[in-house]
């Protein structure tokens, strides 16, 4: 009897538990769908928050990276603009590292309309009449970060908002757009850094439109750079500093690279634009120490610019001149000397008699218009010719193109310029070595 009774009472026993069990899952789904609904309300709610509540959040997340889930959480779904998470991380990533730059973020302000105006104004001019304007981002409010004791005052760290459909929220296409330039530019150097030729062609070769940039025009300027940044950048890629974040131009700051003299140790800036048609520029201009050019007849070196020759020196290299013509002289007594032999002008400077004959003179430039077939070919260092193609130049000086197509270097007796001329075809049509400065 008893040991039915205790059979019995497992049995309600385990009926009480499967009852139990059942509420306990029944209430625990009804709570899973209460915070559920409580979610939605919400996220749908029609009650907007601030647009300093938006710009704190913001805020928040770029001071502290543990803050950005939170932030972004507590952005009502409509005040997001369809701002995915992943964008909103990468945005306030981005500024919280430029901002570690500046110094401690105590608070924020908005700019107000004639601040962001001239703003958007300064970067337009910056970036150049082929680059997007930033008056396509009409209706932006900026914000600017507020530090403790700011250490770059110079270069402000800012944010935008936008007002939309009657409230403020975060600038989706702001933000991507200025991520996918920063994203373009940081991908650029780390190409250079890395020393990988073929990545780095990559990024420049939509950047270069004009058919005169054949593939191995585009290598030798990849190749250029990366020796360049080897031999001549001191600084870290993690040293560059970010002091324009903006959808239309990212410019670096690169605190440690060699001059062209060799012996400083200056910043440069890097600017990247966005052009109208979409594609990125990155503005990457320098001026680095090039070597000396001679003049050279047959291939054989026969002139210097800065040089002193007598004039039977010249007469026995191209024979009798078609021109022959002293100038006036300057109040130091030194005269204009010009001789034209057949494609072939120099000038000279020195004295001369009272009956306008000279002896000898010093070159300061020497011109090539044209070949003469009668004649060995004139050339400068024997791999620039008039009829050259502007490709060809371009293997020979990667980043003469940057330059306006003129080459400098320096010499013990002075600065001197190589300059070219081209023809409708985009060949050289005439080649000019000249004296820039003396140092005499």
């Amino acid at each position: 009897m008893y040991g039915k009774a205790l059979q019995n009472g497992k049995v309600m026993v385990r009926k009480a538990g499967a009852v139990i069990l059942a509420v306990a899952i029944l209430f625990s789904l009804s709570s899973c769908n209460i915070v559920q609904r409580i979610q939605k309300r919400f996220d749908n709610r029609s009650e907007d928050i601030s647009k300093q509540e938006l710009a704190r959040l913001v805020s928040s997340a770029i001071m502290d990276k543990d803050n950005v889930a939170d932030s972004y959480s507590s952005i009502p779904e409509r005040q997001l603009d369809g701002m995915s998470y992943s964008i909103f991380y990468q945005y306030c990533d981005i500024l919280r590292d430029m901002s570690s730059r500046h110094g401690n973020i105590t608070a924020f302000r908005f700019l107000t309309t004639e601040e962001t105006a001239k703003y958007f104004s300064d970067s337009d001019e910056k970036a150049g009449e082929n680059a997007v304007s930033m008056k396509s981002y009409a209706g932006l409010t900026m914000v600017e970060l507020i530090y403790e004791e700011d250490y770059d005052k110079n270069n402000p760290c800012r944010f935008a908002l936008q007002f939309k459909n009657g409230g403020y929220t975060l600038a989706n296409d702001y933000a991507t757009k200025a991520v996918e330039a920063y994203d373009y530019i940081s991908h650029y150097f780390k190409m250079i850094s890395d020393g990988n030729t073929a990545g780095l062609e990559s990024i420049i070769k939509p950047m270069l439109t004009d058919d005169i940039y054949i593939s191995s025009v585009v290598t030798s300027k990849a190749s250029y750079l990366i020796d360049y940044y080897k031999l001549h950048v001191k600084s870290p890629v993690r040293e560059y500093k970010l002091k324009t974040f903006l959808p239309t131009l990212v410019s670096y700051e690169i605190p440690e690279t060699i001059d062209a003299s060799g012996e400083n140790i200056i910043s440069r800036t890097v600017n990247l634009f966005r052009r109208n048609d979409g594609a990125f520029y990155i503005d990457d201009t320098f001026v680095s120490k090039g070597d000396e050019v001679s003049f050279c007849l047959g291939g054989t070196p026969v002139l210097h610019c800065g040089l002193t020759y007598s004039r039977s020196d010249i007469l026995t290299l191209f024979g009798d001149p078609v021109i022959e013509m002293p100038g006036s002289s300057d109040d130091k007594g030194m005269t204009d000397i010009l001789l034209a032999f057949n494609g072939v002008m120099l000038r000279f400077e020195g004295t001369t008699s009272s009956d306008g004959t000279w002896s000898s003179a010093r070159l300061v430039a020497i011109s090539v218009y044209h070949n003469n077939s009668d004649s060995p070919a004139a050339t400068f260092d024997g791999r620039l010719f008039v009829g050259m193609n502007i490709s060809e130049l371009l293997l020979v000086y990667p980043m003469i193109d940057e330059t306006g197509f003129v080459y400098t270097f320096e010499t013990a007796e002075g600065t001197y310029k190589l300059e070219f001329e081209f023809d409708e075809n985009k060949n050289v049509k005439k080649i000019r070595l000249g004296e820039v400065s003396s140092k005499n």
